[in-house]
């Protein structure tokens, strides 16, 4: 018997279909494909004791990182006062004559926060067999317990580089007493934020960095995004600046060589700002093929855009031959597909043509890279970074003021992180070490001998 078709449908279509009726509405409904919602996992009191819990599932909103980081030692305070509790009311374990007695646990939730936190959580009954409910894991169910006002009071402090007091009015607002929060707890907790804000970059093994600029309200930010060996991407570095001007943008990649990414032997995705593109020349020669120590790629999309607009309503005649230049299989193909393309423009518009020269040796440049089709497709747009700006806009929303720059940069750089923590690793990112040695043999180090450096990655 054939199988009935399965159909995944939004939820406001299966509330009319439900409500109002449908010709086939049994067998739609039926049919329908049920979404898997993740259960939440109830972290044990072994994995808390050995510090393995984390609670990172879920929305990011604006406060999520910075929660995201006290919650561990907050669930170790909050478990803490429940054992302290518990205590009290059966006394030590083996302990004859007790009036109440320990009844195992079960799954639970708490609010820390504002966050749901899902525990085990012991039991207490009495002599005549009725459940003892337990006052400290009553109060932390109350979604009012946590103070706003309080939080943001001590994202001030944080903002401000006094972590400590920052960290112990944060877990005030949670709805812990000042003499639960342990000073060990707040050292360890600041410390953690600051190692955050200030990492290295040279574990990492950077190669590839993505830069785009952003405007939030009177704030203007640019974000560097970085790709390592590992294929994950990271954040490299947020600085904020009036205008995308080639000063600014010097400042950003010293700072990133700074903190340890390569002098040399890097790829730079970029949509063509003239401040970025002057600040790449003027570091890595990245306009000088036999000099250079980067590589500099154009976004297609961007340069799309800039050709598409000067030709209007006949860009249909140059967009099949323009991301056949993207994806000609190696660059003696790239070329010729770039002469006609060269052609069809003289003939539509010239100003779509002085666009495209502009940027032809940075988009005919990721064939010189010899990549497989899902790394040419990756770097061949800021799409990676895009979508993290996309992220971090959708958060920025909710911040309603900022007090000063410096408390800007501060939620900038959390959202930054928070987002960070919801990317993927690349596809096709095996290929990257031997990349990365391509990438040493086209730029300054010329000497190299890559087919054996790529033997022995292998």
């Amino acid at each position: 018997m054939a199988q009935p078709k399965v159909f995944s449908i939004g939820y406001e279509a299966y509330r009319d279909i439900k409500k109002k009726g449908h010709p086939m509405k049994n067998t739609v409904l039926k049919s329908v494909k049920k979404i898997n919602r993740k259960k939440l996992k109830h972290a044990k009191k072994s994995d808390i004791i050995e510090n393995k819990f984390e609670n990172l599932e879920g929305p990011i909103d604006t406060q999520h990182l910075l929660i995201s980081t006290l919650l561990p030692p907050a669930v170790k305070a909050f478990m803490a006062e429940l054992e302290g509790e518990v205590e009290k009311l059966c006394g030590s374990r083996y302990k004859h004559g007790k009036t109440n007695h320990r009844w195992g646990s079960q799954n639970g939730s708490i609010v820390l926060g504002n966050q749901n936190v899902a525990l085990e959580v012991p039991r207490v009954r009495a002599k005549d067999g009725n459940e003892v409910k337990l006052r400290t894991y009553q109060d932390f169910q109350d979604q009012r317990l946590f103070d706003q006002a309080v939080f943001t009071e001590g994202i001030k402090k944080v903002s401000q580089r006094d972590y400590e007091k920052g960290v112990s009015q944060i877990a005030n607002s949670f709805g812990f007493k000042k003499s639960s929060v342990s000073k060990k707890w707040i050292k360890a907790t600041a410390k953690k934020i600051d190692e955050l804000q200030k990492r290295s970059l040279k574990e990492m093994d950077i190669r590839a960095v993505f830069i785009d600029g952003k405007r939030y309200a009177k704030h203007g930010v640019i974000i560097a995004l970085g790709v390592g060996s590992s294929g994950m991407k990271n954040v490299l570095g947020i600085y904020q600046t009036d205008t995308e001007n080639s000063r600014s943008c010097l400042n950003l990649l010293n700072d990133l060589e700074k903190r340890g990414l390569p002098e040399s032997g890097l790829i730079f995705v970029v949509d063509g700002g003239s401040g970025l593109n002057k600040a790449l020349s003027e570091k890595y020669l990245v306009d000088d093929k036999k000099q250079r120590r980067a590589i500099r790629i154009r976004c297609y999309v961007h340069k799309w855009r800039n050709i598409e607009k000067a030709l209007g309503a006949e860009s249909h005649k140059a967009l099949g031959l323009f991301w056949a230049l993207r994806d000609a299989k190696d660059l003696t193909e790239a070329k010729v597909v770039s002469d006609r393309l060269e052609s069809v423009l003289r003939d539509l518009n010239l100003s779509a043509l002085t666009s495209y020269l502009e940027a032809k040796e940075d988009l005919l440049v990721i064939h010189e890279l010899k990549l497989s089709k899902k790394l040419k497709t990756f770097f061949s747009t800021t799409n990676p970074i895009e979508s993290l700006n996309y992220l971090i806009e959708e958060d920025m929303r909710r911040v309603k003021r900022w007090k000063d720059s410096e408390h800007f940069q501060r939620w900038c750089a959390t959202f930054c992180l928070a987002a960070e923590k919801r990317m993927r690793k690349i596809h096709g990112y095996q290929a990257l070490p031997g990349l990365w040695i391509l990438l040493r043999k086209l730029t300054e180090q010329n000497d190299i001998d890559i087919n054996q450096e790529i033997n022995e990655v292998a």
